[in-house]
């Protein structure tokens, strides 16, 4: 199964990306995740200079996409090109069951909620709109446009927090990791490359720019649902 997954998708990164091999800094090969850390503190303070100057919300939404993206990015190609086999372990029965339990409980609950949205959504609806049709649907529309936002942070989040976990039983917390499950092959033709993608792919600098990104994009979601309302 791993030979497979080395052949799928891997020729055009592997083209794409070999040839930056020989243009990473010097500095950034020796000290990878330092340099996470140091390119996030550059947009912490861009972050404090848009707070300083009244910037509009969605420069700083940006700034902090941007301060997340190299870790980002070096994680979704770490994960991308690992076999799902690297992080098989024995599960017990019980964390089997709890798994399974709260993952029922969870849909469970976001049924009932949804369920019960709805109803309240089509309460007010009728009200506020009466017979009218053409009132009906731009609320409903504009309902809707106030909701998406939210939803997008919401995955957003989700897509962060679950690349962290990834990450994290792969490569472990340490900056430069002697023993991970990161494939051998992966990068193996281009050493300096792959150093760099794995320093990056850093869980806790990526848990840290998430997090901004994450907080800024629920805000920015809620003035856009502001608006909306408006």
């Amino acid at each position: 199964m791993e030979s497979v997954s080395r052949v799928r998708g891997q020729h055009l990164l592997h083209a794409s990306i070999g040839r930056l091999e020989p243009w990473h800094p010097a500095l950034v090969v020796r000290r990878p995740a330092l340099s996470g850390w140091s390119w996030l503190a550059l947009m912490a303070a861009l972050l404090l200079v848009c707070d300083l100057v009244d910037a509009p919300e969605w420069v700083a939404l940006v700034v902090s996409l941007s301060a997340a993206a190299p870790s980002l990015g070096a994680t979704l190609i770490v994960l991308s090109q690992t076999p799902r086999t690297h992080l098989d372990h024995e599960e017990s029965i019980l964390g089997h069951f709890f798994a399974r339990f709260f993952a029922v409980l969870g849909a469970l609950v976001l049924w009932v909620g949804s369920v019960v949205l709805g109803a309240a959504v089509a309460v007010q609806l009728a009200e506020d709109t009466g017979s009218n049709p053409d009132q009906a649907w731009f609320e409903a529309f504009e309902i809707i446009g106030g909701v998406v936002p939210l939803i997008i942070a919401m995955l957003w989040a989700v897509l962060v927090l679950r690349c962290v976990g990834y990450i994290a039983r792969l490569r472990g917390w340490a900056a430069v990791p002697d023993r991970h499950r990161i494939p051998d092959h992966f990068f193996a033709e281009h050493p300096r490359t792959r150093r760099v993608l794995i320093g990056f792919a850093h869980p806790l600098l990526l848990l840290v720019a998430g997090a901004v990104s994450i907080v800024l994009g629920f805000l920015a979601a809620g003035e856009l649902s502001l608006v909306t309302d408006i």
